[in-house]
């Protein structure tokens, strides 16, 4: 297995002097299960778990490389009790779920790691940016929360916009992707020496006003939490690298790299 230091050489490269083109991490909770998704899941998805997606928002013209751990900079994603994976088309990464399937049962509540899609030829936008062309449609009693908790629902917007998003490459981090498979009850990922990429670097769909990028979705009805280290390039062929503690160099430190959402208990207390 390579090491994360042949990545950082090749992806990495060099560094400029910090722009701050990351804007912000943001957290979008997607969706709340009631009772009705957790009958008809096809895989462990308790009433009250909630949908989580993560984004990168950029300034134009910056594009995102990676989510890494390296030393001193543990890469961490976590759950208090597992993360749903779906048992039908479920996968650890959204781009080869086949649209054709993506309303069928709660494959929409998949977990899994991304740079920027959110299903086959689909990219993941927030709720709040999808334009509501071409929304999914389910019939079959699932997804109708309307949780006041998770804003628009998703009969509405449901935050897919068709294109060709860039797929994920992973560098040493078998374990996560196996966490997100079918089947699988891990909750948690540590690492110092892995990485998920876009080698030719990712940007939004709407990259000049709206430049985020969709880096995970996960769905879980424990404490959610992760540490990010995220990699950037630059407009002008440069990088900057955002770390979530111990800057170091050139390294710039970000507290919204790291995250715990808010207890189980508040949660279900607010799924309608």
């Amino acid at each position: 297995m390579k090491k994360i230091s042949i990545l950082l050489l090749c992806i990495l490269s060099s560094y400029a002097f910090a722009q701050n083109g990351l804007r912000k991490i943001e957290v979008e909770t997607y969706y709340v299960s009631d009772s009705n998704d957790a009958a008809y899941s096809k895989g462990k998805l308790p009433v009250g778990s909630v949908t989580y997606r993560v984004f990168v928002e950029m300034l134009p013209g910056y594009r995102f490389q990676a989510v890494y751990g390296i030393p001193n900079h543990e890469l961490k994603i976590a759950t208090s009790t597992s993360f749903y994976n779906d048992d039908t088309y479920g996968a650890s990464v959204p781009n080869v779920i086949p649209l054709r399937v993506v309303n069928s049962g709660l494959l929409l509540l998949d977990s899994w790691i991304s740079v920027g899609a959110a299903a086959e030829s689909s990219y993941g936008v927030l709720k709040s940016n999808d334009n509501g062309v071409n929304t999914l449609v389910n019939s079959s009693k699932v997804l109708q929360n309307n949780s006041k908790m998770a804003g628009i629902s998703l009969a509405m917007q449901d935050g897919l916009i068709q294109g060709n998003p860039a797929r994920v490459t992973a560098f040493g981090i078998d374990s996560a992707l196996a966490m997100f498979g079918h089947g699988s009850t891990a909750n948690s990922f540590i690492t110092t020496n892995g990485s998920w990429a876009s080698l030719y670097g990712s940007i939004g769909p709407d990259s000049l006003h709206n430049n985020q990028v969709l880096i995970g979705q996960f769905t879980t009805d424990g404490v959610f939490s992760f540490e990010f280290n995220i990699q950037l390039g630059t407009p002008f062929g440069g990088v900057e690298n955002y770390v979530a503690r111990n800057p170091n160099g050139t390294e710039i430190l970000r507290k919204d790299l790291v995250f715990t959402s808010s207890n189980k208990a508040t949660r279900k207390q607010g799924m309608k």
